[in-house]
Order: structure tokens, then sequence, then C-alpha cells
């Protein structure tokens, strides 16, 4: 009988795991697709070292809440808060003449809120719009930690890049932002550093030089000092928002 029980406890939990995250639009690693797809088109980057792109993000769709339709910049709750969420394919942009593919796990899009402080305008260092990555935390319904990332595609070279950050929801347990590098022939991702601004509310430019060429970048949120939570739905909706992204070429 116990031979019989215990292997139905497990298929019945797994299916239950299941269900709950797949009402998230999270997909299962074993069910994705290529995330990838098709190479971008890079034909027009710059080889002058001058500016290859800013993003802002305030032409993306507002996506990654619970509520469909805005209410408030600092209320609206992540879906992340509760479970996780990744979308169907990477967001690809096009700027004079080449694309650039962001693919995101655990995150939201605000296209019209700025920073806590309230001083952010669609001009300033840390504008509003924004791409908002969830803090460190477990989620008991699929037993397992998030996974925020934001992640660009190759890039033919980059000289030096700016990122403005700052913190949403309960910033305490939030850590900054850790952002990776991975040259082409690598097979996996390079820590570069931590990112912490000095006033998380009001938020910070950081400026980081790297000299690659053919090189993926990767933001993820660093561990703060709280160490990892768990989802409550309340807490659980804290967030390292990345709202300016600069990249300059090399030149040749």
């Amino acid at each position: 009988m116990d031979r019989i029980f215990f292997p139905l406890v497990l298929v019945i939990a797994s299916l239950l795991l299941h269900a709950c995250e797949a009402d998230s639009n999270y997909r299962f690693k074993d069910e994705a697709t290529n995330e990838n797809g098709t190479t971008p088109e890079t034909g027009g980057y710059p080889d002058d070292g001058s500016l290859a792109f800013h993003e802002n993000f305030q032409s993306w769709k507002r996506e990654g809440y619970i509520n469909q339709q805005f209410r408030d910049c600092e209320t609206d709750q992540m879906t992340t808060a509760i479970i996780m969420y990744q979308p169907d394919v990477p967001v690809t942009k096009t700027y004079d003449g080449f694309q650039v593919k962001y693919s995101m796990k655990d995150y939201a899009v605000n296209p019209v809120c700025g920073n806590k402080a309230g001083t952010s305008a669609k001009d300033s260092e840390v504008s509003t719009g924004y791409i908002a990555l969830q803090g460190l935390i477990f989620y008991e319904c699929g037993g397992h930690d998030s996974e925020a990332e934001l992640v660009l595609s190759e890039l033919p070279s980059v000289s030096k890049i700016t990122f403005s950050i700052s913190y949403g929801g309960n910033v305490e347990y939030v850590g900054g932002i850790t952002l990776w590098k991975k040259v082409k022939g690598q097979s996996s991702f390079t820590r570069i550093g931590d990112y912490r601004p000095v006033d998380p509310l009001e938020g910070e430019l950081f400026t980081v030089t790297l000299d690659e060429k053919n090189v993926q970048l990767k933001f993820t949120p660093a561990i703060s000092d709280k160490g990892t939570g768990v989802n409550d739905g309340v807490l659980s909706n804290r967030s390292v928002r990345i709202h300016d992204l600069h990249v300059w070429s090399m030149a040749e």
C-alpha cells in the first residue's frame, strides 16, 4: 500500500505545482521554445565609438502586473510578487537599422512611472519608464527562487554603458543590480559587479567601461542584506528598476 501511496502523492503534488505556475504565464524550461529565435539584424550598428542606442522603455507595452489597467505607480502589484512571470518571446527593438532582443524573466514593464521619490521626468537621468526586476524571493507555489533577469542579444561591440536604477516596493529587501557579460565563444556569463544607488528612492546613474566585441549583457537583482524572502503578496512587491540604458560602440 505504501509503495502505491507515496508515488501517488508525488504525482498529485506535481500537478498542483504545475497548475499554480501555469496560471502566471511562466514557461517551464522543458516546455520552452528557443528564446533567441532568429538572429537580430546588426548591419547598421556603428563602429566609430559613438552612442549605439539609448533605451528608456517609454515606448514599451505595460505588462507584468496583476491589475491589467494602470492605477498607481507605487501600489500596482507585480505578478512576480505572487508567482513567476516570463513572456513567450523576447522583445525586439530596432535602432537606426539594427535590432536588439531583450529576454526577460520575473519582471514588469512600466512605461509611464518613474522613481519612488517622484522626481523622474521623461528626459532626466533617472527617467520615467523602466523595467522592474523582482528582488530575490522564494516561491512556495513552485518550491524555487525567483530568477529575475534582463538579457540583451549579442552586440557587435561595446566600449561603455550607462544605466540608471532605483528601487521600488518594499525597498529594504532590494540589493541593487548585478551586471554580467558573455563574449562570443564563452559558455557562461562573467560577473562584472554590483551597483547600488546611494539614495535608492531617487536612483542613480552608473557608468561601466567594457571594451568588448561580440558581447551579451545581462542584468540581475543583487542580493540584499535581508537575503531571500518568501513571497507573501505584499512585502514581495520589491524590485530594482532599470530606467535608462545607453550603449556606446567601439571605434574600429
